[in-house]
Protein backbone atom coordinates (compact mmCIF):
# COMPACT_ATOMS: atom_id res chain seq x y z
CA UNK A 1 0.00 0.00 0.00
CA UNK A 2 1.20 3.59 -0.89
CA UNK A 3 0.58 6.00 2.07
CA UNK A 4 0.33 9.48 2.22
CA UNK A 5 0.10 11.54 5.61
CA UNK A 6 -0.68 15.00 5.17
CA UNK A 7 0.38 17.59 8.03
CA UNK A 8 2.31 14.43 9.56
CA UNK A 9 3.79 16.05 12.31
CA UNK A 10 6.20 13.47 13.78
CA UNK A 11 5.15 10.95 11.44
CA UNK A 12 4.14 8.62 13.69
CA UNK A 13 1.13 7.99 12.37
CA UNK A 14 2.38 6.94 8.75
CA UNK A 15 5.06 4.93 10.52
CA UNK A 16 2.90 2.95 12.63
CA UNK A 17 1.26 2.11 9.14
CA UNK A 18 4.18 1.01 7.68
CA UNK A 19 4.68 -1.66 10.90
CA UNK A 20 1.78 -3.19 9.65
CA UNK A 21 2.60 -4.05 6.05
CA UNK A 22 6.34 -4.80 5.00
CA UNK A 23 5.73 -3.58 1.78
CA UNK A 24 3.93 -0.72 2.39
CA UNK A 25 5.28 2.86 1.35
CA UNK A 26 5.10 6.36 2.97
CA UNK A 27 4.58 9.91 1.67
CA UNK A 28 4.73 12.77 4.73
CA UNK A 29 4.25 16.05 3.95
CA UNK A 30 4.41 19.35 6.67
CA UNK A 31 4.70 22.51 5.80
CA UNK A 32 7.09 23.13 9.70
CA UNK A 33 10.45 21.83 8.56
CA UNK A 34 11.24 20.88 12.43
CA UNK A 35 8.63 18.10 11.68
CA UNK A 36 10.55 17.08 9.21
CA UNK A 37 13.63 16.52 10.49
CA UNK A 38 12.37 14.93 13.64
CA UNK A 39 10.21 12.58 10.95
CA UNK A 40 12.98 11.76 9.31
CA UNK A 41 14.93 10.32 12.48
CA UNK A 42 11.89 8.77 13.81
CA UNK A 43 11.82 6.91 10.88
CA UNK A 44 15.48 5.86 11.30
CA UNK A 45 15.22 4.75 15.02
CA UNK A 46 12.41 2.58 13.51
CA UNK A 47 14.63 1.56 11.06
CA UNK A 48 11.75 2.23 8.20
CA UNK A 49 13.42 5.23 6.87
CA UNK A 50 14.00 2.81 3.29
CA UNK A 51 10.25 2.93 2.82
CA UNK A 52 9.38 6.49 4.15
CA UNK A 53 10.16 9.87 2.63
CA UNK A 54 9.47 13.03 4.33
CA UNK A 55 9.52 16.51 2.54
CA UNK A 56 8.65 20.33 3.44
CA UNK A 57 5.65 21.05 1.48
CA UNK A 58 2.16 23.48 2.58
CA UNK A 59 -0.81 21.66 1.82
CA UNK A 60 -1.90 24.61 -0.89
CA UNK A 61 1.19 24.37 -2.64
CA UNK A 62 2.07 22.91 -6.58
CA UNK A 63 4.52 21.13 -4.96
CA UNK A 64 2.38 19.16 -2.44
CA UNK A 65 0.27 18.14 -5.64
CA UNK A 66 3.17 16.83 -8.16
CA UNK A 67 4.54 14.91 -4.73
CA UNK A 68 1.37 13.11 -4.19
CA UNK A 69 0.59 12.32 -8.15
CA UNK A 70 4.06 11.06 -8.44
CA UNK A 71 3.37 8.81 -4.84
CA UNK A 72 -0.19 7.42 -6.31
CA UNK A 73 -1.13 7.29 -2.86
CA UNK A 74 -3.96 4.36 -1.92
CA UNK A 75 -4.59 5.70 1.70
CA UNK A 76 -4.54 9.24 2.52
CA UNK A 77 -3.98 10.19 5.93
CA UNK A 78 -4.23 13.61 7.89
CA UNK A 79 -4.98 13.91 11.46
CA UNK A 80 -4.19 18.32 10.96
CA UNK A 81 -5.01 20.56 13.70
CA UNK A 82 -8.43 20.82 14.06
CA UNK A 83 -9.08 23.46 16.65
CA UNK A 84 -11.16 26.70 15.29
CA UNK A 85 -9.07 29.83 15.20
CA UNK A 86 -10.55 33.01 15.82
CA UNK A 87 -9.76 35.41 13.07
CA UNK A 88 -7.92 37.73 15.32
CA UNK A 89 -5.52 35.63 16.62
CA UNK A 90 -2.96 33.27 15.79
CA UNK A 91 -2.71 29.74 17.96
CA UNK A 92 1.10 28.48 17.54
CA UNK A 93 -0.31 24.65 17.05
CA UNK A 94 -3.57 25.74 15.69
CA UNK A 95 -2.17 28.06 13.02
CA UNK A 96 -3.77 27.46 9.64
CA UNK A 97 -6.80 25.56 11.16
CA UNK A 98 -9.09 28.25 10.12
CA UNK A 99 -11.91 30.05 11.79
CA UNK A 100 -14.18 26.66 11.63
CA UNK A 101 -11.13 24.41 12.66
CA UNK A 102 -11.77 22.84 9.25
CA UNK A 103 -9.39 24.15 6.82
CA UNK A 104 -6.01 21.04 6.47
CA UNK A 105 -9.32 18.88 6.48
CA UNK A 106 -11.37 20.38 3.42
CA UNK A 107 -8.19 20.86 1.45
CA UNK A 108 -7.27 16.95 1.56
CA UNK A 109 -10.66 16.14 0.63
CA UNK A 110 -9.82 18.64 -2.04
CA UNK A 111 -6.78 16.65 -2.84
CA UNK A 112 -8.26 13.45 -2.67
CA UNK A 113 -10.91 14.55 -4.87
CA UNK A 114 -8.01 14.30 -7.72
CA UNK A 115 -6.28 11.19 -6.57
CA UNK A 116 -8.90 8.95 -5.97
CA UNK A 117 -7.36 6.80 -3.29
CA UNK A 118 -9.12 4.19 -2.31
CA UNK A 119 -9.37 5.22 1.19
CA UNK A 120 -8.87 8.32 3.59
CA UNK A 121 -8.25 8.54 7.31
CA UNK A 122 -9.09 11.85 8.98
CA UNK A 123 -9.06 13.14 12.18
CA UNK A 124 -11.13 15.98 13.59
CA UNK A 125 -13.14 17.00 16.12
CA UNK A 126 -16.71 18.56 17.30
CA UNK A 127 -15.97 21.79 17.48
CA UNK A 128 -14.50 22.01 13.94
CA UNK A 129 -18.16 21.40 11.77
CA UNK A 130 -17.98 17.62 12.05
CA UNK A 131 -21.32 17.30 9.94
CA UNK A 132 -19.68 19.67 7.02
CA UNK A 133 -15.87 17.03 7.27
CA UNK A 134 -18.07 13.86 6.45
CA UNK A 135 -20.85 16.03 4.23
CA UNK A 136 -18.08 17.03 1.88
CA UNK A 137 -16.27 13.77 1.76
CA UNK A 138 -19.83 12.11 0.66
CA UNK A 139 -20.03 14.97 -1.80
CA UNK A 140 -17.09 13.08 -4.04
CA UNK A 141 -17.88 9.83 -3.75
CA UNK A 142 -15.95 8.69 -0.55
CA UNK A 143 -18.65 7.09 2.54
CA UNK A 144 -17.58 6.92 6.37
CA UNK A 145 -17.39 3.14 6.84
CA UNK A 146 -16.17 3.47 11.19
CA UNK A 147 -15.81 6.22 13.11
CA UNK A 148 -13.69 6.40 16.60
CA UNK A 149 -14.79 9.16 19.39
CA UNK A 150 -12.52 10.09 22.01
CA UNK A 151 -13.97 12.37 25.24
CA UNK A 152 -11.84 14.71 26.40
CA UNK A 153 -11.57 17.53 28.02
CA UNK A 154 -10.17 21.31 27.00
CA UNK A 155 -6.52 21.93 26.96
CA UNK A 156 -4.22 24.95 25.90
CA UNK A 157 -5.01 25.97 23.36
CA UNK A 158 -8.94 24.31 22.64
CA UNK A 159 -9.34 26.23 26.69
CA UNK A 160 -7.65 29.42 25.22
CA UNK A 161 -10.86 29.70 22.47
CA UNK A 162 -13.56 29.04 24.71
CA UNK A 163 -15.34 31.82 24.10
CA UNK A 164 -14.91 31.85 20.52
CA UNK A 165 -15.95 28.29 20.64
CA UNK A 166 -19.16 29.02 22.06
CA UNK A 167 -20.08 31.56 19.55
CA UNK A 168 -19.67 29.14 16.31
CA UNK A 169 -23.33 27.39 15.46
CA UNK A 170 -21.31 24.20 14.58
CA UNK A 171 -18.94 23.88 16.99
CA UNK A 172 -20.66 21.07 20.23
CA UNK A 173 -19.20 20.78 23.29
CA UNK A 174 -20.21 20.39 26.95
CA UNK A 175 -19.79 22.05 29.95
CA UNK A 176 -22.05 19.86 32.22
CA UNK A 177 -19.72 19.85 35.46
CA UNK A 178 -19.98 15.92 36.08
CA UNK A 179 -19.72 15.42 32.29
CA UNK A 180 -16.12 18.01 32.81
CA UNK A 181 -15.06 16.69 35.88
CA UNK A 182 -15.30 12.88 34.83
CA UNK A 183 -12.44 14.03 32.04
CA UNK A 184 -10.18 16.57 33.78
CA UNK A 185 -10.55 14.86 37.63
CA UNK A 186 -8.05 17.29 38.46
CA UNK A 187 -10.62 19.97 38.35
CA UNK A 188 -8.85 22.14 35.37
CA UNK A 189 -11.16 21.53 33.05
CA UNK A 190 -13.96 23.94 31.34
CA UNK A 191 -15.37 22.09 28.97
CA UNK A 192 -15.36 18.42 26.95
CA UNK A 193 -15.53 17.43 23.63
CA UNK A 194 -15.46 14.61 21.00
CA UNK A 195 -12.36 13.56 18.95
CA UNK A 196 -13.49 11.70 16.03
CA UNK A 197 -11.59 9.58 13.57
CA UNK A 198 -12.80 8.01 10.32
CA UNK A 199 -12.36 5.80 7.57
CA UNK A 200 -13.83 6.85 4.43
CA UNK A 201 -13.85 4.42 1.52
CA UNK A 202 -14.69 5.11 -2.26
CA UNK A 203 -17.66 3.77 -2.79
CA UNK A 204 -21.05 4.45 -3.50
CA UNK A 205 -23.10 5.59 -0.53
CA UNK A 206 -25.49 3.28 0.19
CA UNK A 207 -28.88 4.29 1.13
CA UNK A 208 -29.22 4.20 4.55
CA UNK A 209 -31.98 5.21 7.12
CA UNK A 210 -29.87 7.40 8.35
CA UNK A 211 -26.65 9.22 6.33
CA UNK A 212 -23.30 9.38 7.95
CA UNK A 213 -23.77 12.88 8.05
CA UNK A 214 -26.85 12.96 10.17
CA UNK A 215 -24.99 10.51 12.84
CA UNK A 216 -22.22 12.39 13.10
CA UNK A 217 -23.88 15.69 13.37
CA UNK A 218 -26.98 13.61 15.99
CA UNK A 219 -24.04 12.14 17.88
CA UNK A 220 -22.23 15.61 18.53
CA UNK A 221 -25.75 17.05 19.44
CA UNK A 222 -26.52 14.33 22.13
CA UNK A 223 -23.13 14.83 23.72
CA UNK A 224 -23.17 18.63 24.11
CA UNK A 225 -26.74 18.37 25.67
CA UNK A 226 -26.41 14.93 27.54
CA UNK A 227 -22.79 14.15 27.89
CA UNK A 228 -21.52 10.35 27.79
CA UNK A 229 -25.15 8.85 27.78
CA UNK A 230 -25.02 10.17 24.00
CA UNK A 231 -22.20 7.78 23.39
CA UNK A 232 -23.78 4.35 25.36
CA UNK A 233 -25.54 3.23 22.31
CA UNK A 234 -24.32 5.44 19.12
CA UNK A 235 -27.02 5.35 16.67
CA UNK A 236 -25.31 4.84 13.32
CA UNK A 237 -25.05 3.20 9.97
CA UNK A 238 -21.41 1.95 10.34
CA UNK A 239 -19.58 0.57 13.78
CA UNK A 240 -18.58 3.20 16.13
CA UNK A 241 -16.04 2.62 18.97
CA UNK A 242 -15.75 5.03 21.88
CA UNK A 243 -13.42 5.98 24.22
CA UNK A 244 -12.62 8.49 27.87
CA UNK A 245 -9.22 9.87 28.10
CA UNK A 246 -9.15 11.73 30.82
CA UNK A 247 -6.21 14.03 32.36
CA UNK A 248 -4.40 10.78 33.98
CA UNK A 249 -4.41 9.07 30.58
CA UNK A 250 -3.08 12.32 28.67
CA UNK A 251 -0.34 12.55 31.74
CA UNK A 252 0.46 8.40 31.05
CA UNK A 253 0.66 9.29 27.45
CA UNK A 254 2.79 12.11 27.44
CA UNK A 255 5.28 10.30 29.70
CA UNK A 256 5.17 6.73 27.10
CA UNK A 257 5.78 9.40 24.01
CA UNK A 258 7.99 12.03 25.41
CA UNK A 259 9.58 10.30 28.53
CA UNK A 260 9.17 12.98 30.73
CA UNK A 261 6.49 15.50 32.18
CA UNK A 262 6.50 19.22 32.33
CA UNK A 263 5.70 21.07 35.61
Amino acid sequence: MRIAELTTGSGLVGLYLLGLDNESTLTGLDVDPRAVDISRENARLLGLESRANFDRADLWSEETIALLSGHHPHLIVCNPPYVPEPPTRSLQLEAGAGPEGTAHLLRTIELAQNLKPRAMALSWCSLSDPEGIVSRAESIGYSLTSLFIVVIADGEYSGSVHEYLRSLPRAFLNEDAATVRRVAPDGAGSFAYLLLAGDFSLRKVDDEPMSATEAVGGLCREFAAGGFAALEAPKAPFPVRTWLLDRWDELRLRAFLHGEISA
